[in-house]
């Protein structure tokens, strides 16, 4: 009987920790009512004036003109700021590199044999990392982690993540696989685009083969499929439509291929690079084929991409084409997407669409749910700008994740912090 006792007060005691640790966790958050912003909503409703946002529990819990504050309730008034999504790089290494020159540090591919499709990037992201915090400041809210490629056609799957500093900043291990085509796919096997268009479809059909025979299978059998058994079973959310194939590739033929395969095939792919996809923007928009692309990218740096040209977002745009943004920098500056962007403004990309194309596109590519658009009900990762999002000398003044205000401060802020007066004593054992 008093055993009994002992494991009712043992529950109890567990039960009443719990309850306590989750009611910690809740007094931790705050509300917000942001007021009098221009917000750009990257929605249907398009741009906003003199609009606020209250944000409860994490999420945009209203939007109009005039909303009043409930009690416990910060205001923030954003008179003559801009108001956007938090930003989302689709091709990003964030917390797979600290510092590329350093090994230990570089996680991003594996050499491993018989590894490619299976390579899972997602354990070795590293949430301490501190290019998020750098990324963070700067409007960058969200990331795509892709892996790069070692001796595989396929280099794995990549993850999203929101910028945060620990654990919880993971959303999803797994929403896409990569391969690559053209000049990249025939370096892997045997220095021809036929034998790498030859890899890819074999290994669709191995890993189509082996999803429905699965019980049919025996020991040994492995010799007959051109991928390792790990390597098939990583395709099998591809073929279920469960997440996309990403496809670096840029010749506008061999786009074509490519969504050709696709169709043979019965999967979803993107097109990464893409750097002659406006040749093609028409069978690319009839096909339903999101592209990822870099707009600042315009200087052909191989035979493949010899078409490449500012304008080509504007062109892919015009043709109904989706589009997805990356920057010029896939680490430190993943935050430069938003200057990526604003160069294919200014070569006739509506401003909207290319907010969306950092925003609501890439979470609905990825399958990133409730979040890229200011609207009730969405996730509020908000950023406030001292000014057009779109013109590179704006800064973002204040960033939102899952709800929650981010501290402005990163391993480059504190060292200018701490360095700015030369004269004080603290830097002292710095001077010889």
């Amino acid at each position: 009987m008093n055993n009994y006792k002992l494991i009712h007060k043992l529950i109890v005691k567990l039960t009443t920790s719990l309850i306590l640790s989750l009611l910690a966790i809740n007094v931790g958050a705050k509300d917000y009512l942001i007021k009098n912003a221009t917000v750009h909503t990257a929605s249907e409703a398009g741009v906003l004036n003199s609009a606020d946002i209250l944000i409860s529990d994490g999420f945009i819990m209203e939007l109009g003109k005039n909303l009043k504050a409930g009690a416990n309730v910060e205001v923030i008034d954003a008179i003559g700021k801009h108001l956007t999504p938090g930003l989302i790089n689709a091709v990003t290494q964030i917390g797979l590199v600290e510092i590329s020159a350093a090994s230990s540090t570089v996680d991003h591919t594996t050499k491993q044999e018989g590894v490619g499709a299976s390579f899972n990037i997602a354990p070795a992201i590293n949430f301490r990392s501190t290019l998020i915090p750098q990324n963070r400041i700067n409007g960058l809210t969200r990331a795509i982690v892709v892996p790069g490629f070692g001796n595989s056609i396929f280099a794995g799957s990549s993850s999203a993540i929101a910028l945060l500093s620990d654990m919880t900043g993971m959303i999803s291990e797994n929403v896409a696989q990569h391969a690559v085509y053209g000049v990249g796919g025939a370096g892997f096997n045997g220095g021809s685009r036929a034998a790498a268009h030859m890899a890819l479809d074999k290994a669709l059909e191995d890993a189509n083969y082996l999803r429905h025979n699965r019980r049919r299978f025996e020991p040994g059998f492995e010799s007959h499929f051109s991928l390792s058994i790990a390597d098939l079973d990583a395709l099998k959310p591809v073929l279920e439509k469960k997440i996309p194939l990403i496809i670096n590739v840029h010749r506008s033929d061999s786009i074509i291929r490519m969504i050709a395969l696709a169709k043979k095939h019965n999967i979803k792919i993107v097109l990464q690079g893409a750097s002659e996809a406006w040749v093609v923007s028409n069978e690319i928009a009839r096909a339903n084929v999101p592209v990822i692309i870099d707009p600042i990218s315009n200087l052909p740096n191989s035979f493949s991409s010899l078409s490449s040209r500012i304008d080509a977002a504007s062109i892919l745009h015009n043709a109904g084409v989706k589009m997805v943004f990356t920057g010029m920098q896939s680490t430190h500056n993943g935050y430069l997407v938003r200057q990526s962007a604003g160069n294919a403004v200014s070569h006739g990309l509506p401003a909207e669409e290319a907010l969306k194309a950092m925003t609501i596109n890439t979470a609905e590519v990825f399958g990133i749910k409730n979040y890229g658009q200011i609207k009730v009900g969405m996730e509020a990762d908000v950023v406030i700008w001292d000014g057009d999002p779109m013109e590179v000398t704006t800064n973002a003044e204040q960033v939102f994740i899952k709800g929650q205000k981010q501290p402005m401060v990163s391993r480059a802020t504190r060292l200018r912090d701490r360095f700015w007066d030369l004269n004080d004593n603290k830097n002292k054992a710095y001077v010889k």
